[in-house]
């Protein structure tokens, strides 16, 4: 029987995912509105984030695949499953290397940037054209720039939380 601890932190984890999936839906339909191609916001990263500092590497890689898969599924669009998955996989293992090295917003800029590199490395190698590196520099600069907000915006979700509530689930 699992410990109240560990159901605790599944229970968490299942409401992220779901917070997650809505915010990455919400963000595949902002990006529909923008005259960049390929280009989202990464608001799902916030959770990816959250997930990853107070629960842990383990439940955050579970939470990016189940939210990849059934944003893919739901989106209708599998070949997005690929780029999410590979994007956010890859994010969040950076992520978690500078974890302890870094404050919240550097962590957060070094996994929207991962995360966009690791899609322009999908779409090199589905397209097996390497000219989409030409959009790397775009790419780096936006994944900067959002990184730097979804940090912000997870510095304000941490502070608003009260801690005890928090330690309660670890």
């Amino acid at each position: 029987m699992a410990s109240p601890g560990r159901t605790s932190k599944f229970i968490l984890s299942a409401v992220l995912c779901g917070v997650a999936l809505a915010l990455s839906l919400v963000d595949g339909a902002i990006s529909a509105l923008l005259p960049l191609p390929g280009f989202k916001l990464g608001l799902a990263n916030i959770v990816s984030l959250f997930a990853l500092y107070y629960l842990g590497a383990p439940y955050a890689v579970l939470i990016c695949i189940v939210r990849s898969l059934l944003a893919g599924i739901f989106s209708g669009n599998l070949t997005m499953l690929f780029f999410s998955l590979v994007g956010g996989l890859l994010s969040i293992l950076i992520m978690y290397l500078f974890l302890k090295r870094l404050s919240l917003i550097k962590v957060s800029v070094l996994g929207g940037i991962t995360h966009n590199l690791a899609q322009l490395m999908v779409a090199a190698l589905l397209t097996a054209t390497p000219q989409v590196s030409y959009y790397l520099p775009v790419l780096v600069l936006m994944g900067t720039v959002c990184g730097f907000c979804m940090g912000v915006l997870c510095r304000l979700v941490f502070s608003r939380l009260q801690r005890e509530t928090v330690y309660e689930i670890q």
